[in-house]
């Protein structure tokens, strides 16, 4: 049972990394920011999240939140406020778990993951936050629970597992690096209580998987999802290699927000926490562990290209093995080792400041400007005296953040980054949002080719914002946006 001093310890604790949230990005949740897929659900008229709304993909706890507590809506502020409240509870609960007892130290660990710009992969769609953020403290719940003796808290630990898992299948990475940094910093007083809590982790997984496996043949999930392919062993054997590379190629490929000296802080945390504690055979064991868990979702997907240097993937991976070893550097009983721990934690976490602070201005601008584009488009189509609602065609793609972000970077991130808010497959979602009455079809495919429509688009070569770049007849409006688009268009023509 925890004391009056070691609640009050909490508390503190929790406050600073709520109130930290809040103050870095302020600006998003005043601004009430939102991603490309979230038209609708912003609008809240035509759809509202269900708690089945996820599960065609594999998340079935994905919205239970979203439900419970707004009634499948978003919401300003208060979406915001309740996904920072429990990302703050989880990093309370890691320090803790961690048994981290200088103040300092359990401040700089608690908001080093919590602040880093892989949080940008999330904020990017506001209906993910609150199941995302939830994850990180059933995750460390989870972690706590398995080491109790008892039947009770092993099945209590699984079925946050369970949730977890059943919110984003990667937190499957935080549960390892963060349970081999706890055997490293407080090395199990009986091997059985290692083994007990590695097995209720297991059992977990084995769960998880099969719960998939069960949903599949309800014809509830839907196997074709990039997220619900699972390699062949065969495919897993063969790109070893490269997924090996990737657990150090993805600490120095700089995205956008993770410039080359956030890259060096976080590789200088992890090779001095390797170098000052992997000494003994099982702490090297436990490191592999870790460093190996940073890719395991690409090393287990059907499709690695959509999960490498994804943020939202690092969020609870890379991220978290940044934060252990801030953990293990701290921890150590020399002054000069901590001090170089203290010294790289506050310039990670100052310049993740930095960079969210950038991302919240880039996103805004981008957005305005997206807007401004979907204005001029909408006008030429109501001067234009045609029955609506049309069926929308867009050639392209045109991303307007990229043009506000000045950085040179290695490799795309979509959802921090190069995605637009108007995205070719589903543009009725931006039009209709703006329009007064609906302007688009939900359908974006041409099912009927006119010779008019044939020749204009065998013809055309100037994209938007040339009077080319757009053509209008009585059911379809089809917007040119980009030289490449034209192209790709023009490949599928007859």
């Amino acid at each position: 049972m925890p004391d009056k001093t070691s609640i009050q310890h909490n508390i503190s604790l929790f406050l600073w990394v709520f109130i930290a949230l809040n103050v870095v990005f302020a600006y998003y949740q005043f601004t009430f920011f939102w991603g490309n897929h979230d038209w609708d659900w912003v609008k809240g008229t035509t759809q509202v999240l269900r708690l089945d709304t996820g599960l065609f993909e594999g998340r079935y706890a994905k919205f239970i939140l979203n439900v419970a507590l707004f009634g499948g809506q978003i919401l300003p502020l208060l979406n915001t406020l309740a996904a920072f409240a429990l990302l703050a509870i989880g990093q309370v609960l890691l320090v803790n778990y961690w048994q981290i007892k200088r103040p300092f130290a359990r401040v700089l660990v608690a908001l080093l993951p919590a602040v880093a710009p892989y949080v940008l992969g999330w904020l990017y769609f506001p209906i993910n936050i609150l199941g995302n953020f939830a994850a990180v403290p059933l995750v460390v719940g989870g972690l706590i629970l398995a080491e109790k003796e008892g039947i009770k808290p092993k099945v209590a630990a699984v079925l946050c597992f369970l949730i977890a898992l059943g919110v984003y299948p990667s937190v499957m990475e935080m549960i390892v690096i963060c349970w081999c940094a706890r055997q490293i910093l407080i090395p199990p007083a009986k091997f059985k209580q290692r083994v007990s809590s590695a097995i209720t982790i297991i059992a977990a997984l084995l769960v998880f998987k099969f719960t998939l496996y069960g949903l599949e043949k309800a014809g509830l999930v839907y196997m074709g999802h990039y997220n619900m392919q699972t390699a062949t062993f065969g495919e897993m054997l063969a790109r070893l290699p490269q997924t090996l590379m990737l657990i150090f190629s993805q600490m120095a490929t700089t995205l956008p927000f993770f410039p080359v000296a956030l890259k060096s802080i976080g590789m200088a945390l992890v090779i001095t926490a390797l170098v000052t504690t992997a000494r003994r055979p099982a702490d090297i064991i436990l490191w592999g562990a870790m460093l190996a868990a940073t890719v395991l979702s690409t090393f287990l997907t059907a499709a690695p290209a959509e999960t490498a240097y994804m943020p939202r993937v690092n969020f609870y991976g890379l991220n978290y093995l940044y934060a252990a070893s801030a953990a293990l550097i701290l921890q150590q009983k020399k002054t000069l080792c901590r001090n170089l721990g203290l010294a790289l934690s506050l310039l990670y976490i100052g310049i993740s400041v930095n960079q969210d602070t950038e991302a919240q201005k880039v996103w805004q601008l981008g957005k305005i400007a997206e807007e401004q584009l979907v204005e001029r488009v909408i006008s030429r189509i109501e001067d234009n005296n045609s029955v609506l609602p049309l069926t929308p065609v867009v050639a392209g793609e045109l991303p307007l953040r990229p043009r506000y972000y000045a950085e040179n970077y290695a490799k795309p991130s979509p959802y921090i980054l190069n995605a637009p808010l108007m995205v070719r497959h589903i543009p009725s979602g931006m039009f209709n949002f703006y329009a007064p009455a609906p302007l688009f079809k939900g359908n974006s495919q041409i099912s009927t080719l006119t010779p008019e429509m044939y020749e204009y688009l065998k013809t055309a070569s100037r994209p938007w914002p040339s009077p080319e770049g757009l053509y209008i007849d009585e059911n379809y409006a089809i917007l040119l946006l980009t030289a490449e688009g034209i192209k790709a268009i023009q490949a599928q023509l007859p």
